[in-house]
């Protein structure tokens, strides 16, 4: 009966002490940067670290496996070095990337990349940290240290994490995600800047999470344009685009759903671009096939002193992730005002 008592107590003890607890705003890189050309290309993809290919099912979605083998880890990261090299893309906004975590098997893809692209400059954000996740009880995903990747062709002047306001109570909160904007600062020219930003938002809203992400990046993007800097923000939120109308089953999906973004405030600055051609999410309850749910999650929100050339979905048949990647192409124009819409 001790043994009861004293087991848990320590194991709340342990997590309370190495509980990752990041500051609200952290600077990951300061240097002397690149200047960026008038035309960029940014890809965004969420990897699913690697272990959510087309094999997968995942409990947490209604499937029942933990993590994928270690060979098909392997194969499934080879496949995304090849897919990032493929694209070309200037910089590269990367979502549940592993740094040391026992459901990629220790597999340090953060190095990984640095070592495959030795022509970009590779910075990570963690959102994920914990000694020990101990869900499911019959085969716990144990630890974890994971988060958002930007890799860039050129150096950013600063590199920072901005902490979201979202938080699972506790002591859920010891054992989960820590959610987080990544944001890459960048010159262009004539006393201008861009920030770059890489986000990842709540998948499983525990009351108002998503909309207190969505007021925060609100908030974050009116002090961006407001000083004068444009801003562009890709990633995977979780939430599906204006514009995109979802079908029964992403809506009746009892494990996972996605709701409508909250763009009203956000939404005086720019707007969000996705491709309606293809989708980005299969849901996880089952292996991907005929009867896989699928939706858009994945896109970005450009400010409107910015030009968008085009913006597309590379449709891999989510092989290797359980997200397709996005790749948007920008022309910078550094001449026109920062306002609202409708001012």
């Amino acid at each position: 009966m001790a043994a009861l008592v004293i087991i848990p107590a320590v194991f709340l003890l342990v997590g309370a002490i190495t509980d990752y607890r990041p500051e609200k705003r952290e600077i990951l890189s300061v240097a002397h940067g690149d200047r960026l050309p008038d035309t960029v290309r940014i890809m965004t993809w969420n990897i699913g670290y690697g272990g959510l290919g087309d094999n997968m099912d995942f409990f947490y979605d209604g499937g029942r496996k933990v993590r994928d083998s270690r060979e098909r880890t392997i194969e499934n990261l080879r496949a995304i070095v090849g897919e990032i090299r493929r694209s070309g893309c200037d910089i590269i906004l990367l979502q549940e990337a592993d740094e040391d975590s026992k459901r990629t098997y220790r597999i340090n893809e953060v190095a990984l990349l640095k070592r495959e692209f030795p022509e970009y400059h590779v910075f990570m954000a963690y959102n994920y940290k914990s000694f020990f996740v101990p869900v499911p009880l019959r085969s716990p995903i144990g630890k974890v240290a994971g988060g958002q990747i930007i890799m860039s062709r050129y150096m950013p002047e600063e590199v920072a994490r901005w902490q979201y306001p979202s938080r699972f109570p506790w002591p859920v909160s010891m054992f989960n995600l820590k959610r987080c904007l990544m944001t890459a600062s960048f010159d262009c020219g004539s006393g201008k800047a861009v920030v770059i930003g890489n986000t990842h938002n709540t998948a499983y809203d525990t009351g108002n999470m998503r909309k207190e992400e969505m007021e925060f990046l609100a908030g974050t993007v009116e002090d961006m344009r407001l000083s004068g800097k444009s801003v562009i923000i890709g990633g995977d939120w979780n939430q599906y685009p204006e514009g995109y109308i979802p079908d029964r089953k992403e809506s009746e999906d009892l494990a996972f759903s996605t709701a409508a973004i909250d763009d009203e405030n956000i939404g005086k600055y720019g707007s969000f671009f996705y491709d309606n051609r293809a989708k980005t999410l299969r849901h996880l309850n089952i292996p991907y096939g005929p009867q896989s749910v699928l939706t858009v999650t994945d896109y970005f929100f450009v400010s409107d002193d910015i030009e968008v050339i085009n913006t597309e979905t590379t449709d891999l048949g989510f092989r290797n992730s359980d997200h397709n990647p996005v790749i948007i192409s920008i022309a910078l124009n550094k001449n026109r005002p920062v306002s609202r819409k409708g001012e």
